[in-house]
């Protein structure tokens, strides 16, 4: 005779240290800018004149001119 499989509960993780500043880090990500290219997020601003623009510092130091935002 074979024994009978029963489903056990999920029980959800507490949560570590970790895990709470890894989804306030994700969270804050969204309110940065992204390059279009190369999807970093630092950037450099770059004015002439009254003009300014955020460029990206990954692809500036690539040779190519991006503006994000």
């Amino acid at each position: 005779m074979m024994a009978k499989l029963y489903a056990v509960p999920r029980v959800s993780k507490p949560d570590s240290p970790g895990d709470k500043s890894r989804r306030r880090v994700r969270q804050s990500a969204r309110d940065w800018p992204a390059c279009p290219h190369c999807g970093g997020r630092e950037v450099v601003q770059a004015a002439i004149g009254n003009v300014k623009n955020k460029l990206c510092v990954t692809c500036l130091m690539k040779g190519r001119r991006v503006v994000v935002e």
